[in-house]
């Protein structure tokens, strides 16, 4: 039976989609930027029909890209299905794997990660344990868990550190609020505002900071706390503002509790980090989820030089990358 499309092809759109990135698509690759750039081209031009919009804030998917994206998404999971079947029994199909996250991270973007892998090994006994992302970087370094998926924050010199994807923090107001309005805000406008910000030690929280002490002047907390919840729930009182990232919100964005104001020096980036303790080895269990989280990325190997190019280094707070939606 012959088959016209291009799984090469496909790979390189269905990366740079994910990861909002041509740049990020190449380094899961190990190929140029213009090579990926001309495997979505060629498929383009096969098939007559525009995928992929380059904007300023990243990549944006055509209504025919949206729905490609969702099949490829389903191909390259039967890719890895496939993958774990013909790896059979082997050791790292079993084991224990801690893993710890942020309470959003674990709600918005991880369980479908946890669900799909326990499809492939089900024999891997899994534990979440759930924290601040200063909280989950310290358990990494003591042990107590194996890998952690967390917001960038500046990282201890004894982690390895994948990058792996990222998401925009957002202000948001109630509707109704003053800033509705406004076609756009400054972050100078916001000094008198009551601001609810996230907790200390919350990747979040610290590129917030930053954001702030960049522009002159620190953020006043009128409240702070790791309960996003119920940070959403006091800004949709009116009771403050806030900026979170937009992964947590984004079911109260559709469906009206809450409004997401333009910020004139926006947009703001929160790199989302895989953490290990690069003074141990990693188990059999620990690999194949890495491997199953990020499949495109040899350097996941046991004994591997991963590196941590973000060690007692600030936080990107401006630059563009995937922007999670």
């Amino acid at each position: 039976m012959r088959m016209d499309l291009n799984l090469n092809q496909m790979r390189a759109f269905y990366l740079a989609a994910k990861c909002g990135s041509i740049s990020l698509a190449a380094e899961h690759l190990f190929i140029s930027q213009p090579a990926v750039s001309m495997q979505i081209k060629a498929m383009e031009e096969q098939y007559r029909v525009r995928l992929l919009i380059r904007k300023k804030r990243g990549l944006e998917l055509t209504e025919a890209g949206e729905k490609v994206y969702r099949i490829a998404d389903k191909i390259f999971g039967l890719v890895a299905q496939a993958d774990s079947f013909l790896k059979g029994n082997s050791e790292e199909s079993k084991g224990i794997l801690k893993i710890g996250s942020t309470k959003t991270l674990v709600r918005c973007l991880m369980s479908r990660y946890i669900s799909k892998f326990r499809e492939a090994y089900p024999t891997v006994q899994i534990q979440i344990d759930e924290g601040s992302s200063e909280e989950m970087i310290r358990s990494v370094l003591t042990d107590r868990n194996d890998l952690a998926i967390v917001g960038r924050l500046r990282y201890d010199e004894k982690l390895k550190v994948i990058p792996f994807i990222h998401d925009e923090i957002i202000l948001l107001t109630a509707p109704g609020h003053k800033y509705c309005s406004q076609p756009v805000v400054s972050i100078q406008d916001l000094r008198n505002e009551n601001l609810i910000l996230r907790e200390k030690g919350s990747g979040t929280r610290q590129l917030v900071e930053e954001i702030f002490e960049a522009r002159g002047f620190a953020p006043s907390a009128f409240i702070e706390t790791g309960n996003v919840d119920f940070i959403k729930e006091l800004v949709e009182m009116g009771k403050g503002i806030a900026m979170l990232a937009r992964m947590g919100v984004e079911p109260d964005l559709l469906e009206g509790r809450l409004v997401a104001i333009p910020l004139l020096e926006g947009p703001f980036i929160l790199g989302i980090d895989v953490i290990v303790n690069g003074q141990r080895n990693l188990s059999k269990a620990d690999i194949a989820f890495l491997e199953f989280l990020l499949p495109a990325n040899p350097q996941l190997r046991q004994g591997s030089d991963l590196g941590n190019p973000y060690a007692n280094e600030p936080a990107p707070g401006g630059s563009v990358g995937v922007i999670l939606k």
